[in-house]
């Protein structure tokens, strides 16, 4: 199947919906494992319900659920099937026909279709597919209203630009016959940036604008950010954590939010440290992450912008890292844990290392005794 087709269908996923909400269990499932695939978890096309799985689907449960939500992977993991991508192997004897619900002594694991598995490889195509999950989710209008006081918007603000997408700009191009949904109903970002280009070239919008000092304009970026922000839950989160923190004046909440993002001058110090991946030595640094040896969640202030608590990774090696299936020692040896059963999949090998210096090794110890999940 092509890419689009995929596409297609993880927009469109079958979900249970309850006051006009949709269960977000197949989103969070399907997260989990697009995250494990990334970090080399999961290297073959098997799908293995067990704890890291359960870990991982967890984690973007207990963001993305609401009210009366239940905790319960082994549904998604179960009721995937019908989506068509996603595949249940049963053990001898098992007549498929009589399961109704997930069982150990009943499935034995799951896989995907070949492509898909490819298309989730890849580092480029992961982020299409992570994008069109997006259209799961209900209720955008609400999340964007929420999401720009979470950056710090005032309400007043906030509503503005609410009422800018879902109302006039949405009527322009109406007008103008270049959308036939309110611009609040697109989940994509790369469909609304195509729409962005093309209403800036609308007169009304130029003339309007304008005379608003640039307002509508604003509207647009923050909702396109709002979009390529969506499916990264951790980020929203470490956000919404800085704006609310009492004890920082602005300077230092745009500060952190700005290292938080992999952007400023944490990541131009990483940059200027590595001058390429760590790990392998990869030189387009423009296709390298930012990334923190003591997690943000666990860092304080002070070390969330340490250029030593920083290394610069390809971006599935720092999969791994975050997840804990490769550390450091002191030497800056690679260590590599015994649940990531392939390590040469993500090109790393036993004698990798890089030099460390004595600032990283308070945090390369935090690494290993927090994160790291064993030989």
């Amino acid at each position: 199947m092509s890419l689009e087709w995929y596409v297609d269908k993880f927009q469109n996923l079958n979900t249970n919906s309850q006051n006009g909400r949709k269960s977000p269990h197949k989103v969070c499932m399907l997260l989990a494992v697009m995250d494990l695939i990334q970090a080399g978890r999961i290297h073959q096309n098997k799908i293995l319900f067990d704890s890291t799985l359960k870990e991982r689907f967890s984690h973007f449960f207990g963001q993305m659920s609401l009210g009366n939500d239940r905790n319960t992977p082994e549904n998604p993991f179960y009721h995937l099937k019908s989506e068509g991508f996603w595949h249940l192997v049963y053990h001898d004897g098992v007549d498929p026909d009589t399961v109704k619900r997930y069982s150990a002594k009943n499935v034995s694991h799951a896989f995907l279709d070949d492509e898909l598995f490819d298309y989730i490889n890849s580092s480029i195509t992961v982020n299409v597919l992570k994008e069109a999950l997006t259209n799961n989710l209900s209720d955008l209008a609400s999340l964007f209203q929420q999401w720009l006081l979470d950056i710090g918007k005032s309400e007043k603000t906030a509503k503005n630009y609410l009422q800018a997408i879902r109302g006039s700009i949405s009527n322009w191009m109406y007008e103008n016959q270049l959308v036939d949904q309110p611009l609040v109903e697109v989940k994509s970002f790369s469909q609304f940036h195509r729409l962005v280009e093309k209403i800036k070239q609308v007169d009304e919008f130029k003339i309007r604008d304008s005379r608003g000092k640039g307002m509508y304009s604003a509207a647009l970026n923050a909702y396109q950010r709002f979009l390529a922000d969506l499916s990264q839950i951790d980020l929203r989160a470490d956000v919404q954590q800085i704006l609310q923190d009492t004890q920082l004046n602005e300077t230092e909440k745009s500060i952190l939010v700005s290292t938080r993002m992999g952007q400023g001058t944490f990541r131009k110090q990483l940059v200027d440290m590595w001058r390429g991946c760590a790990i392998t030595g990869y030189k387009n640094t423009q296709l390298l992450v930012a990334s923190h040896i003591k997690p943000w969640r666990d860092a304080d202030n002070h070390e969330r912008l340490d250029k030593f608590n920083g290394l610069l990774l390809l971006a599935n090696l720092d999969k791994a890292f975050d997840l804990g299936f490769i550390s450091f020692n002191d030497a800056g040896k690679v260590m590599i844990s015994g649940q990531l059963e392939a390590p040469e999949v993500l090109g790393l090998q036993e004698e990798m290392a890089f030099h460390v210096r004595q600032e990283h090794k308070k945090y390369l110890a935090h690494h290993r005794a927090e994160l790291f999940k064993g030989f």
